[in-house]
């Protein structure tokens, strides 16, 4: 009975302690992976959440960039790290994405990532050159059937989030459009201002500065929910096609197995920032919308957005080449 007692006690003293480490993380600097180089909007969108993380807790949140083969690069390197909440991945939406382009990946980006929360997206807006005789998207979907094949689409290149828009809207509004994809959004932004391609989806922020000037036309937003930054621009809801909603959003993921505790005190921490307006208006002025997500809702949308893109990939039979 002495050596159960013993073995009681010590069982408590362990639990104590894990408990107690759990209730005090961070206790050091911790490093956020961004899958993209400094300046994109993934980097912006971590660095403005780190640096209220760092307020939130007292520690160093050290965003470090690690580009690369569509993301994967900071995806597997988060995957592989040490589940004790010390590596976070500043995930969005191209995780959900890459599992079905690349199958033989030595890591699953969905299930070997656990979602910590999603605190901010960007929805999609539909875009055309001002050279392209439609004003409404209901006009397009008219036009590109009368024009079968005729109209086109430009996207960063195969798998992009625009490239997957642009697939999307050709499932739900029953056309047909060529894709015309670019070594990056920066490209096919230019030509669409040139008149050199028809149609980019693309987010809002890198189409507004264009709006006024008459240099391109925004359609839709690709969303059940109007922006701030064009209130003007109504959803694709709005206009009969509530299926065809894109938007990039953000958050962080821990490699599985990291203990539900840290990733609750990270959601915590996450929230108490969401609270105050000065960050979300942060996340406002960077192009994009503030939202909430539990870590158990985060798992289930990554889950079923991964389902989706890759039934549309498989039906548009996309290939990474």
């Amino acid at each position: 009975m002495h050596k159960l007692q013993k073995l009681l006690l010590i069982g408590a003293c362990v639990a104590t302690f894990a408990s107690h480490a759990t209730t005090t993380y961070p206790t050091r600097p911790v490093t956020v992976v961004v899958p993209y180089s400094p300046g994109g909007t993934t980097d912006i969108m971590a660095r403005i959440a780190s640096q209220a993380l760092m307020e939130s807790t007292g520690q160093s949140f050290v965003v470090e960039n690690k580009g690369g083969a569509s993301g994967t690069i900071a995806m597997g390197f988060v995957a592989n790290a040490q589940p004790d909440g010390y590596t976070l991945l500043s995930n969005e939406m191209t995780q959900t994405i890459v599992p079905s382009l690349f199958p033989s990946l030595t890591f699953d980006p969905i299930k070997d990532l656990d979602g910590v929360s999603i605190y901010a997206e960007a929805p999609y807006v539909l875009t055309v050159s001002s050279k392209l005789p439609v004003n409404t998207l209901q006009e397009l979907v008219d036009y590109a059937k009368a024009n079968p094949g005729k109209v086109n689409f430009a996207s960063g290149g195969v798998g992009s989030g625009p490239h997957m828009a642009g697939e999307l809207l050709k499932s739900v509004a029953g056309i047909d459009m060529t894709h015309v994809p670019y070594k990056g959004s920066g490209p096919a932004l230019n030509d669409l201002l040139s008149g050199q391609v028809d149609v980019l989806i693309t987010a809002a922020p890198t189409a507004a500065p264009y709006v006024d000037s008459g240099r391109l036309k925004v359609l839709a937003v690709a969303h059940d929910k109007r922006v701030s930054t064009l209130p003007k621009v109504p959803t694709a809801a709005e206009a009969g096609f509530p299926e065809f909603r894109v938007a990039n959003w953000f958050g962080f993921a821990v490699p599985k197995g990291t203990p539900s505790a840290v990733s609750q005190t990270l959601f915590a921490d996450l929230k108490q920032a969401l609270d105050k307006q000065s960050f979300r208006d942060k996340l406002i002025a960077a192009g994009a919308e503030p939202v909430t997500m539990t870590p158990e809702q985060t798992k289930q949308f990554i889950e079923n957005e991964a389902q989706r893109w890759g039934a549309l990939i498989k039906k548009a039979n996309i290939v990474n080449n």
